[in-house]
């Protein structure tokens, strides 16, 4: 009913919004199983070892460098 150059199309305005609803209603529900589906496959991603988990080894190799920069600005400090 809510395809578009159908024959066959709501001449009324109950049918219109009612027709609306329902369009909303099938993206609601194509949304979630796509949501879900995305879920799986992050998820999936998340047990892996070799899957970097939202940048984790990127924060990992900062934190890192922070560290060592933080130890070299310690020592020409007490040089100073």
């Amino acid at each position: 009913m809510t395809a578009i150059a159908s024959d066959y199309f709501p001449k009324t305005a109950e049918g219109r919004v009612l027709c609306f609803l329902l369009a909303l209603c099938a993206i609601a529900v194509c949304g979630y199983l796509t949501a879900t589906l995305a879920t799986f496959f992050v998820s999936q991603d998340a047990q892996s070892d070799r899957a970097e988990l939202a940048g984790a080894k990127s924060l990992q190799a900062l934190q890192t460098e922070i560290t060592a920069l933080r130890t070299e600005i310690q020592v020409l400090s007490q040089k100073g």
